[in-house]
This record gives C-alpha cells, sequence and structure tokens, in this order.
C-alpha cells in the first residue's frame, strides 16, 4: 500500500535521500554556536550588542551499523542500552489502522522484527511495532478480527508477545513509565473517542473525559503523565502532576489536569505527528515536555509548572536530550546541537549534513536513524574525545 506524502513522513519516515558514506573527524558546516562550559578549543566571542557566543570546532566520528528493512512509515525502536533494535519490516496498515480508529482495517498483514547483538529474529504473529521499548521488550498492538485491540511486549529475543491488555476493547498507544507504569488510551469499538488509563504500583487512574473529547498518545514521566486531547478541532497538551505515593480519583484529578492549547486545526493524524517525534522515555527533560509544533512547524519544550514554551531550532522535526542536557536537534537537511532549554537567538552548532534522527544510546555514542523509502540507516555518532 502507498500512502501519500504527509508530515509524518517527514518527521518520522520521510525517507528523505540522504549523504551516504561514513564522516572522520569532520567539522561542522557554516557559523557554529553553541554555549558551552569553556573547553580546550572554544573561543568566547562577543559582538557589537554585548551578546556572547561560543565557537566550538567539533570533532565527530560516524561509524555505519547495519541498515533494516522498513515498512517505509514507523521508525525502529532501541532498546535503553542499546544493544537491541526493533522494526517494523513489513506492513498494509494505513492511517485508520494506525489511528486505531473505527476504520482500521480487519485484515492486518504486518511483521515485527528486531535484533539482539548479533542475533536476529521475527515474530510470526502479525503485530504492529509500538510506541517505545524498555529492558525487557517493546510494546506491540495487535488489531482483532472483531475489532478490538489488544496490548503486548515482545522480549528482545523475540519471545511472545505477552498480553498486557487483552480485552473487548480497542487499546492503542501504550506507554510505560519509569516505575512500571503502564498506559494507554482505549474506547468502545461503536465510539471515536478515547479513554485514557494509567495503570500505576499505587492502582489504576481513569482520566477524566469532556464531552466529546478523546485522549491521545501518553507519556508517563517521574512527576506526572502528559498527553494529547482532541476536541472539535482543539488541541491541548495535558499534564497531570503525581509523584510515587500519591494517588488521585477520577474527580480529584479534573481540577489537577494543567493544558495547554496549541492548534485550533487538530484532527487525530495531527495529534500522532505531534507527539511521535520523540520516544515517550526520551520525551520528558527538564520538568518538560518535548514535542513538534504543529502550528509553528517546529520542536518545543513545554513546562507545565510555568506555563514556559522553548522553541527549538527552526524547522527542526526530532530531538535528543543528551546526559550532558544539550541536544541533538534533527532538521529535514542537517543534525544540528543546541543548548537546553533553547537560548532565543542563539543559533545551533550544526554536526551532520542530511536527516538523521538521534533515538537514543548504546556503549559507544548515539545511534542515529536515517529514513529512507524501504530502509533505515543506522549510525553510530561519536563526538569529542570519544571520536578518537
Amino acid at each position: 500500500m502507498r500512502r501519500s506524502p504527509d508530515r509524518l513522513r517527514v518527521l518520522a519516515t520521510a525517507w528523505l535521500a540522504l549523504a551516504g558514506g561514513c564522516v572522520r573527524q569532520s567539522e561542522p558546516v557554516g557559523p557554529s554556536r553553541l554555549i558551552t562550559p569553556p573547553t580546550p578549543g572554544t573561543v568566547v566571542l562577543k559582538g557589537p550588542d554585548g551578546a556572547v557566543t561560543r565557537d566550538a570546532v567539533l570533532q565527530i566520528s560516524l561509524d555505519p551499523l547495519p541498515a533494516v528493512q522498513t515498512d517505509g512509515f514507523v521508525l525502529p525502536l532501541l532498546s535503553a542500552d542499546g544493544s537491541g533494535m526493533a522494526w517494523q519490516s513489513r506492513s498494509n496498515a494505513d492511517w485508520p489502522t494506525l489511528l486505531a480508529q473505527p476504520e482500521s482495517t480487519r485484515a492486518l498483514l504486518a511483521t515485527v522484527e528486531g535484533r539482539r547483538d548479533a542475533q536476529s529474529w521475527s515474530v510470526s504473529e502479525s503485530l504492529l511495532l509500538g510506541r517505545m521499548a524498555h529492558a525487557q521488550g517493546l510494546l506491540v498492538e495487535a488489531p482483532r478480527a472483531d475489532g478490538a485491540r489488544w496490548i503486548g511486549l515482545v522480549g528482545w529475543e523475540g519471545s511472545g508477545p505477552t498480553w498486557l491488555v487483552q480485552d473487548a476493547a480497542v487499546n492503542a498507544f501504550a506507554t510505560t513509565g519509569p516505575r512500571g507504569e503502564l498506559a494507554w488510551c482505549r474506547r468502545d469499538p461503536t465510539s471515536r473517542e478515547f479513554d485514557l488509563v494509567v495503570q500505576r504500583p499505587e492502582g489504576r487512574i481513569d482520566w477524566p473525559r469532556r464531552e466529546g473529547e478523546s485522549w491521545m498518545m501518553p507519556v508517563v514521566s517521574a512527576d506526572g503523565v502528559y498527553a494529547i486531547s482532541l476536541r472539535d478541532g482543539v488541541l491541548e497538551l495535558a499534564f497531570l502532576p503525581l509523584r510515587a505515593g500519591e494517588s488521585l480519583t477520577r474527580s480529584q484529578a479534573e481540577p489537577a489536569l494543567l493544558r495547554k492549547r496549541i492548534s485550533l486545526r487538530g484532527t487525530a493524524r495531527v495529534a500522532y505527528q505531534t507527539m511521535v517525534a520523540c520516544s515517550p522515555d526520551a520525551a520528558t527533560p527538564a520538568g518538560g515536555l518535548l514535542f513538534f509544533h504543529p502550528d509553528l512547524r517546529r520542536m518545543a519544550l513545554w513546562k507545565p509548572a510555568s506555563d514556559e514554551m522553548r522553541l527549538l531550532a527552526e524547522r527542526s522535526v526530532a530531538a535528543w536530550v543528551q546526559p550532558d542536557g544539550s541536544a541533538l536537534v534533527s532538521l529535514p537537511d542537517r543534525l544540528v546541537m543546541q543548548e537546553m532549554p533553547p537560548e532565543p537567538g542563539l543559533a545551533p552548532l550544526q554536526v551532520l549534513p542530511g536527516l538523521w534522527l538521534p533515538r537514543g544510546r548504546d556503549a559507544g555514542g548515539v545511534i542515529l536513524l536515517g529514513p529512507r523509502e524501504t530502509s533505515c540507516q543506522v549510525s553510530r555518532l561519536r563526538m569529542g574525545s570519544a571520536s578518537r
């Protein structure tokens, strides 16, 4: 099945033509602007207006890893330690199926494959690759012939699936949290709107839902739960503050929700695209949510405690925050680095040409994905002293 070009293919699976080959000890192209602690080889500049920038020469090494054949639509998932990867090698899923809508196909033909270290595997059952992975395995979804949808977990050796949610409802968009929480959206097969359920060690929470509202794409952090709301074309981010040991009833959760309107032209597809820019386990740095802003057409960081919105590089389509606090940010034609939170007016440091999407780390560096039409290039980026 061929799909018409749209925003998701630009964001996650545009499969743009990329510059091939391996970059060794490469310097960034164009002016470099990144605030970092003073280090050898860093030059501090002060402009006529008093603005201070630091020019840095960045040494990098890009190590090619085995590419994977994909369905050309969904990005591979990476294990927390980078030793495992899983991908959708084929799928006849269309947009209604990806969005778990009533028009979803009842005859799914889809294959999930993976590898860990040198071992490759394939799951025989037709499954849709889920939104995230963790140490035990990767989340998958299984549309059923009767219209229901189950949520399962496939081990990193290809075992399973082990069913986590298995009932007559349509269950989708699942994610896990740092304490083993499971959050997902569910609807009756006869309805179009999704409820949001969060299963925690303290018990289950069913989020409040207004008339006509549909919840999608939850993200669980250490201090609460994020999700996106769609109601009459209005798209809102929402955050429920909730720490370990705390519990809320549905009625108590309603006034506690913090909301941020981001679009008046929302659809289920736009909601999906807004939240796939980052994997859920990497979307909540520094007390905020990284997402793709559908109206401003760039990555942004929303901090609900202060209702602050920080914008990342113009035209950015994905981002990943590194342990040192800086962010690798993907543009359609280059990979750049900038400080977090981003400093307005300070240009990012250019790292690599082409569309590269950072998705995590292994023992050697940052794993980058280079999407193409029916495959995904995989490389390891090493920077600074690690590039030698």
